[in-house]
Parts: C-alpha cells; structure tokens; sequence
C-alpha cells in the first residue's frame, strides 16, 4: 500500500489535467478533509465528466489517473487516520454488521460471490456461497487474479447453515439480491436470521421483515461498487486481493463498464480498484473472465446453460423467465439452439413441478426466454420458443429482425409458431434489469393478449405440443441424468423432441 503513496507536489502537466477535468486538487484548492466523510462527495466530483467519459475501462482510467493517484494516497492515510464521519458509521451505522455471515443469490454470478468475500473481509464475518458450483469467471477470478479461497458452502458451513459447537448461528446480511426466490432455500424460510442487505437491484415485493433491516441498496451497475464505497466511507484498508476481486465483480456486472447500467460510481471504482490491485489493463482482465466464463457456458450442455443464470418475473398476472448467457462468440451457443429451444419450453412446465405430486399447471411459466448476449460486439439475440413467446417478442421488439435460429433447422417447436420466429435480434440491448424485463412487461402492463390465456386462468388451455409435452415429463421419458463421461446434467431428449417438433404422441 506504501507504494501508493506521493507526498511530492504534482507536476504542473498533471496539475493542468486535472484541473482541465475539473477535480479541485489544486495548491490552491486542496481536497477538504470533510469530503473524506462521505465517499458520495467524491462521486458527485465524477459526475462532470459523465458526458465525456469513454465506458471503456482504460479510457476511464487514463480520464481518472490524476485523481485516482491522489485519492489513493488520501485512502491510505484515512486508514491509519480515520475522520469522525468513519468513527460514526462503523460505531453505530454498521456495528451489527460486525461478525454476520454475509451471503450472495442462488445461480449466482462475480458480483454475488465478490461481494460477500469484500463485506465478510470489511466486517469481519463470514462469506459464503450459495450454492456449490461455481461459473468458469467465477473460479478464473478467485484462483488467477485476486488468489482468494473460494468461500464455504452456506448449507454445510458451521455458523452459516448448519449451528456451530456452541449450537449457534450467525445472523445474516444479503448481498447482491433480496428477492426471497434468489436467496439460499433454507435461508428463505428463516429470514428472521437476516440483519442487513446490500444490493442494486430494486427492492422486491416478497422482501419483508418482522424487525428493523440496515439496508443500503444503490442504483449503481454493481453491487461491488457499493462494497467499495463502505471501505472508503469506513476508512479500512482496501488489499490488493481484494481490490482486485471488486473491481473484476463491477467489470462482469458492468460488462467492463459497457453496460446501460454503468454509472459514474462504477466507472470512478474501478479505476480505484485498478490503483490499488496493481492492475494495468482492467480491459485484459475483463476479456480473459469472458473468455473463461464462455468457454464454461459451452461446456454445460442445454439444460444447465438455460437454467443457469434464469430468473422470473411477474407482469399483471402473466408469468415469464428470462436466462441470459453472455458469451464473446454466439455461435457455439446457436449451433444448438433447437435443444435450448425446447429446454425453454420443458423449463415452463418444471416451474409447476411439486416434488412428486402432480404437477401443477398454474405455476408454470407462461413465457419462456433466453438472450444469448455477446460482449465482444455488445449486442444480443433472443431465442423463441414459442407461440406465445413470438406474440409477446413481436410487440416488445418492434422493427426488431426476426429468423431461424438454427441454421438446418426444418421444424419449428410447435404449431403456434413459425421457424423463421425463432430467433429475434434485438440489437445493442445487453441488460436484463435495465433493458429485456422492461421491454417484455411494457406491453404485458398494457393490457397483453394473445391466442392463449393465463396460465392461472381456469379457462387455459395449452396446445397440442404442450400438452404432449406434459405426458412426455409425466412418464419420465425425458429424465435428466449425470453423464458419467462429462459430469454434465443431460437429458435424454428423443422423445421430448418428437412431442414438440413432431407433434407425436409418446410410445
């Protein structure tokens, strides 16, 4: 950390740049110990340069490089000098935060993940994942570029979900999520262990408490650039390990500050993080995570690359799941599409599975959709499959291209639907939160119909495929299994796939 430390004055060319980008570090018109209270003022000094700041990650730290340089000698200072404001915040804000196990969302992701390790660190609790195994970013940035342990499963570790020797367990603080779908099962069904959250997603309507909850949720692209904002306000010391798993969990959220979600926050955070971690090329390390990850999508096979980062939604009483894949080359993703395609159509119908009993058609899925998202050209296609999926698609995307999703491809899944509607491009959209959900629920919000109704509606009734479909899954002909080769979940796909794109009846 010494490293980071100048006392020298800055030259009078850096001096002009920076006053050029308008920061007040000046002989002059030094930065007041008061901003240091409150990381918020720092951000507000960014916000200036949001109209002119390139999103690519190195643009953004040669915009910021002066004032990273001075900022970072300042962090290190406040460290060992801590301001009345980090005084405050840490006795009395955060103290119950002090020991908790902090815990990211089922299908998690980097941001997940990061974010408990850096709160754990900064609080002095426990992190751990929500589930056991982890995407190829995931591992590729914990082994590769911060060397940090991956953290415990929640379920087994001591404390977590399991009591520890003293029969106890630790409360709880959110991170990344607070929809009670997204948390650890068996934390869901005990949120009164939950103290805090710390999250950028909005807060969702499921999302109660029997008591007072600290709660910091912030519109920013990553929940990481949060964490990152805590140690400053607090006045603890960022490590190069952790300063570089922050700033890898910001670039993967962000899609390296690419995203529609990107904010000034993010973009300040990461040429921060940059500065701290020792990290010359933010962009570098971003590509190798996408490489890592999309290698790591590929290899999962059809069922776990549309189940893997999928989440659902709810729009004035129709249904709908969303997966997303971001990949830096589609076409290993569409060379099978017709599998993904009727992976959708079989992961509607699982949401109404109840452990055995018969499955329950009202908590189906009514909409089913997949964006294969490429990060290289930042744009992204959305695979339909289905006739409804197609009615809904058409109005969220106008003017949107629609075509085969599988070059070869001779039969479309179901007779609702066409096989050039198979495959919609929707451009430069990339964002889930911020682009795909608001697209598909503005036309729900108004008033949505199309040739089927409601799964909820007692008058539903599915098609001819669908329902083969359901007699299919019903007499077990398409099991999902462990390959002993791969390891991989698969699914013996024959007869499944002769009820959707055949339309014929299972022997």
């Amino acid at each position: 950390m010494s490293s980071f430390r100048d006392d020298a004055p800055p030259s009078s060319q850096a001096q002009g740049v920076v006053e050029e980008l308008g920061w007040p570090i000046s002989s002059t018109r030094p930065l007041s110990a008061k901003s240091w209270g409150s990381f918020t003022n720092l951000l507000e000094q960014a916000t200036s340069l949001s109209q002119t700041m390139p999103s690519d990650a190195m643009q953004a730290m040669a915009k910021y490089r002066i004032a990273v340089e001075n900022i970072a000698n300042t962090i290190v200072e406040r460290t060992a000098d801590p301001l009345e404001g980090a005084f405050i915040e840490e006795s009395f804000a955060y103290k119950r935060l002090k020991g908790a196990c902090f815990v990211g969302h089922v299908k998690t992701d980097l941001d997940s993940v990061a974010g408990a390790i850096g709160a754990a660190n900064l609080f002095d609790g426990l992190a751990c994942r929500s589930e056991d195994n982890l995407n190829g970013e995931i591992t590729y940035v914990l082994n590769e570029v911060a060397n940090v342990d991956v953290p415990p499963l929640f379920d087994t570790t001591a404390g977590a979900g399991v009591p520890d020797e003293n029969g106890e367990r630790r409360s709880v603080c959110l991170v990344d999520h607070n929809e009670p779908k997204q948390m650890v099962p068996s934390l869901a069904k005990d949120m009164g262990r939950i103290i805090g959250c710390i999250d950028h997603h909005a807060l969702a309507e499921g999302f109660t408490s029997s008591k007072p909850l600290l709660i910091d949720i912030r519109p920013w692209g990553s929940m990481s650039t949060i964490i990152t904002h805590l140690y400053i306000r607090l006045s603890a010391p960022i490590s190069k390990s952790i300063a570089r798993l922050l700033m890898c969990a910001i670039l993967s959220d962000t899609l390296a500050l690419r995203s529609v979600t990107t904010t000034d926050a993010d973009r300040f955070a990461v040429a921060l993080l940059a500065k701290l971690g020792e990290i010359e090329s933010p962009d570098t390390v971003a590509k190798q995570m996408f490489k890592n990850k999309t290698r790591w999508i590929c290899n999962l096979g059809p069922y776990a690359m549309v189940r893997g980062d999928q989440k659902d939604f709810s729009v004035d009483g129709w249904k709908m799941g969303i997966s997303v894949l971001e990949v830096t080359d589609t076409a290993p993703v569409l060379a099978i599409a017709d599998l993904l395609l009727l992976e959708l159509r079989i992961l509607k119908k699982e949401k109404g599975d109840r452990s055995g009993r018969e499955n329950d058609v009202t908590a189906q899925l009514d909409f089913a959709f997949l964006f294969v998202v490429d990060v290289v050209k930042q744009c992204s296609v959305l695979l339909v499959c289905g006739g409804r999926e197609y009615a809904l698609a058409s109005k969220a995307f106008p003017g949107c291209e629609f075509r085969i999703a599988k070059e070869g491809m001779v039969k479309a899944p179901g007779t609702t639907i066409e096989l050039n509607q198979t495959l919609c491009n929707v451009g430069g959209m990339v964002s889930r939160k911020a682009q795909f959900v608001p697209s598909l629920s503005q036309p729900l919000a108004a008033g949505f119909t199309c040739h089927r109704t409601r799964v909820t509606d007692p008058a539903y009734k599915q098609g001819a495929s669908g329902a083969l479909l359901d007699r299919v899954l019903s007499n077990r002909q398409a099991e999902v299994r462990v390959s002993s080769e791969s390891l991989q979940l698969e699914r013996d796909v024959k007869v499944a796939e002769s009820a959707l794109y055949d339309q014929k009846q299972p022997a």
